[in-house]
């Protein structure tokens, strides 16, 4: 054996390459990327745990995030998980902020108490706005009902306290009614699992809105409602479908429950080359293709 493969055989018994068990090379290269992946991810989990229910809060635009509702910011739990948590509960200002929230929250608890008049005005301005509404009245309109509520009503102390005018009305109907009317549409689909998915673009003066409706079968029957009104002034196939996916996503709906998808102006947008349809059938190979004509009475 001459010296230049003794110096071959060197490098081989240093090569660390060779040291690496068979079962090691078995193994799918996928897994340790995908530990590293679950590792700094939000757990809804710890919602439920004493210690963390005063000042965690869910971030939901990114998951490898949480918010503090204490300090109001956001900090980062991509690297240690739940340990990042713990490191935030001991930094000196979420220890200094939690003293001045326990002591507001006392004071908001001692100092504010329940009123069963102010119960019964506010249930009576929410059944108002909502009758409005219903039947499509302005909040013009729901002024002027407020006062005929008042002069007929004279005698009463909630009519003369309604104060329902057009602001308040506004903010009643988009904050209170809304938001209560979509989150229990919401559960009830989630219960369901499958649902169908309708769309159709509505312009409203300079604007192009997309209100997208679900309906699906519960307990009680047949269901639909309206889960959100999306502003986007393209209407472009990859638009709609990104619009779509997107809500689909941020309300926390399992896609692959999707069993319908009914839209207008199919000609246009759910054709067969680069359409809501073929960007839909990339996910969904098995999806079908179907077509309802519609007659309109008049």
């Amino acid at each position: 054996m001459n010296e230049d493969d003794h110096d071959i055989i060197i490098d081989e018994e240093e090569d660390p390459d060779v040291l690496v068990p068979a079962e090691a090379l078995r193994m799918p290269p996928e897994d340790k990327s995908i530990k590293k992946l679950k590792k700094g991810v939000f757990n809804k989990e710890w919602l439920n745990l004493i210690e963390y229910q005063p000042f965690l809060k869910e971030y939901k635009p990114d998951p490898s995030q949480a918010t503090c509702i204490v300090c109001n910011q956001q900090f980062s739990l991509y690297y240690r998980g739940k340990s990042d948590i713990d490191n935030h509960m001991k930094t000196k200002k979420h220890q200094n902020n939690m003293k001045s929230f326990d002591v507001n929250r006392q004071l908001i608890t001692k100092t504010i108490k329940p009123s069963k008049e102010k119960d019964e005005v506010a249930a009576a301005e929410g059944v108002l706005v909502y009758h409005g509404v219903k039947h499509g009245h302005s909040y013009l309109a729901q002024q002027c009902t407020t006062n005929v509520c008042k002069a007929i009503f004279s005698s009463s102390s909630i009519a003369n306290n309604l104060s329902s005018a057009r602001t308040k009305s506004t903010c009643i109907a988009l904050n209170v009614l809304a938001p209560c009317f979509t989150y229990t549409l919401l559960d009830d689909l989630k219960q369901s699992y499958y649902y169908s998915l309708m769309y159709d673009a509505s312009n409203k003066g300079n604007m192009k809105v997309y209100p997208f409706c679900v309906q699906f079968l519960s307990t009680t029957g047949v269901k639909k409602g309206i889960i959100d009104l999306i502003d986007d002034a393209e209407e472009t196939a990859l638009k709609i479908f990104s619009n779509a996916r997107k809500l689909i996503i941020d309300n926390d709906l399992d896609i692959n429950g999707l069993s319908a998808l009914g839209a207008d102006n199919t000609n246009v947008n759910v054709g067969e080359n680069h359409s809501v349809f073929s960007l839909f059938n990339d996910e969904f190979p098995d999806l079908i293709k179907g077509k309802i004509n519609v007659v309109k009475r008049i």
